[in-house]
């Protein structure tokens, strides 16, 4: 865990770090959590990824919902580096949220909720400071069906790689649709292997009218 000493985590923090490594190569040889199962690559590609957000974003005392949280990125990195970060870890799949319930037990993460669901579905509008999303759809899709659940003066964080100007190009509509216009890019490098990465945070403005989500099936066939 050198990556995360560098990074000024305390030993506490790093130990659950190492849990989490543990929990995840250990799943991971039952069910399909992560391609990488490297150690070091898993310590740079997914934790360091997932915590880099804080340098860009003031994420003390606020709710934050992952959408599609998967292995847990970035929600259980985040909740381990901030603990004043109330986070709800959304994810659909049974087999990865029984994953995810165990690592919040075994690393003792109180300040983690789980559901098991989709975003669409949610149904709760405006509840959330920051809604967050890793390696989860195309932005013009991914923002219906997600910005209706983040509070008015609020933020949309998407995590990106190369192509996030095209992303935005292909969603401009969805902008349109949703009172978007206002959006930040924060670029930044993966340490060790200098992976180019992009936060894409939109902030709220309006409330999302009652229209938006629409129904799966019509966002995927037509998407804004």
């Amino acid at each position: 865990m050198k990556l995360l000493e560098e990074y000024g985590l305390n030993k506490q923090q790093i130990s659950k770090f190492q849990r989490y490594l543990e929990l995840l190569l250990e799943w991971n040889e039952k069910f399909n959590l992560t391609a990488i199962t490297d150690k070091d690559e898993i310590e740079e590609k997914h934790f360091i990824d997932s915590i880099e957000l804080v340098k860009f974003f003031d994420v003390r005392n606020k709710t934050l919902l992952d959408v599609g949280s998967g292995a847990g990125f970035p929600g259980i990195p985040l909740a381990i580096v901030e603990p004043t970060l109330s986070i709800t870890l959304l994810e659909s799949n049974g087999k990865r949220v029984s994953f995810l319930r165990e690592v919040v037990k075994e690393l003792e993460l109180k300040n983690v909720e789980i559901i098991q669901g989709r975003s669409e579905e949610l149904g709760t509008r405006e509840k959330y400071d920051i809604v967050t999303a890793r390696a989860v759809k195309e932005l013009n899709v991914l923002l219906e069906i997600t910005f209706y659940l983040v509070k008015v003066g609020g933020y949309f964080i998407a995590y990106k790689s190369t192509g996030v100007d095209e992303e935005i190009l292909n969603a401009k509509h969805a902008f349109k649709c949703l009172q978007i216009d206002e959006y930040k890019k924060f670029d930044y490098f993966l340490p060790k292997s200098k992976n180019s990465r992009v936060f894409l945070g939109i902030l709220k403005k309006n409330k999302t009218q009652k229209k938006y989500p629409r129904r799966y099936g019509e966002i995927t066939k037509q998407p804004l």
